[in-house]
């Protein structure tokens, strides 16, 4: 059920009594279902990494990354999934429920780069620089060539490479987990990567209709098996109902407000743009109106403190219009 289908935080909290699972593709959820002192907890998260690096572990630890204690519109605290593995081998795991028009590319470039600073100690020479992981579970399609088949599939890595595809180095990797593309992977269970089916666990293991696909799809895989008990048993816990409700209604009113904003200044674009081609009957009314619009549009996000390189993708204005319309 969407979040607009509950009345109050309590009507929504109530779902727990009824059996209903959490949403493991929101963030404070996604976390606590893979880092729980419980051995479903440590044998699911054991699962994903092996999924997602393609390699088998034998070991591997939880690093400091900071949970938080109470929600208040935690979009600025760390939810990532730190692990350190046998080898000096490490990954960052994140999910990303909403997409905030970021260049998702760029960003795991950065916390992949990161990481590896995080892990290469001052004085040790390139030899020891570790390999790692940067793991970005999308609830999104981030893929821009719609007609690419390789578009299609959810599962994407990234590596330094040349053009002609040779490997510059293994050291730095990343990987993102697009779930609205594993609808696609439904009917083939048992020939999708462990990944794939991973990806069709996300999407859908909180929803009652798709009961009969995750059942398959635990029954098939142990390390499915371990996520859903882990899933269920933190679906117990009263205050990740809570945390889970405020973010939801904290994306959803953002949503909202980037939706109203665009919407308001096109309006403003259109009606004045109608008008001054009546007055002057020429079409350079109309556009001129339009880019006031935007103008508008850009003007409200502004006030709204939303980032100028999300202003620039919803208005399609430059950045350096944006800097001149912040100054005034």
């Amino acid at each position: 059920m969407s979040i607009e289908d509950f009345a109050s935080e309590e009507e929504y909290v109530a779902q727990m009594q009824t059996g209903a699972l959490l949403n493991p593709r929101v963030d404070s959820t996604f976390k606590a279902l893979f880092t729980q002192p419980t051995q479903e907890s440590h044998d699911a998260l054991h699962s994903f990494l092996e999924a997602a690096t393609e390699r088998k572990i034998r070991t591997f630890s939880l690093t400091a990354s900071d949970a938080p204690s109470g929600f208040g519109g935690q979009r600025n605290v760390s939810y990532d999934i730190m692990c350190e593995f046998e080898n000096g081998l490490a990954a960052d795991i994140e999910m990303q429920a909403f997409n905030q028009e970021y260049d998702y590319g760029k960003r795991a470039e950065y916390q992949v780069a990161r990481l590896e600073t995080t892990y290469l100690k001052k004085g040790d020479d390139w030899e020891k620089a570790p390999i790692v992981y940067q793991v970005t579970v999308l609830d999104f399609n981030y893929g821009k060539d719609k007609n690419n088949e390789a578009e299609k599939n959810p599962v994407s890595r990234y590596a330094m490479r040349t053009k002609d595809g040779r490997e510059l180095s293994n050291s730095l990797n990343i990987i993102f987990i697009e779930l609205p593309k594993a609808r696609g992977l439904e009917k083939s269970l048992e020939t999708n990567t462990p990944l794939e089916n991973w990806a069709i666990f996300l999407k859908d293991a909180d929803n009652p209709r798709k009961r009969d696909l995750i059942d398959r799809l635990t029954d098939k895989e142990a390390g499915l098996m371990q996520a859903r008990k882990s899933l269920s048993s933190i679906s117990a816990n009263r205050d990740l109902w809570i945390a889970q409700y405020r973010q939801e209604v904290a994306d959803r009113d953002r949503r909202s407000g980037l939706s109203a904003a665009l919407r308001k200044g096109i309006e403003q674009g259109l009606a004045k743009g109608k008008e001054e081609g009546r007055l002057e009957g020429r079409l350079e009314g109309r556009l001129e109106g339009r880019l006031e619009g935007k103008y508008e549009t850009a003007k409200q996000m502004l006030s709204d403190r939303i980032q100028a390189e999300q202003i620039a993708r919803w208005t399609g204005l430059s950045l350096s219009e944006i800097e001149k319309l912040s100054k005034e």
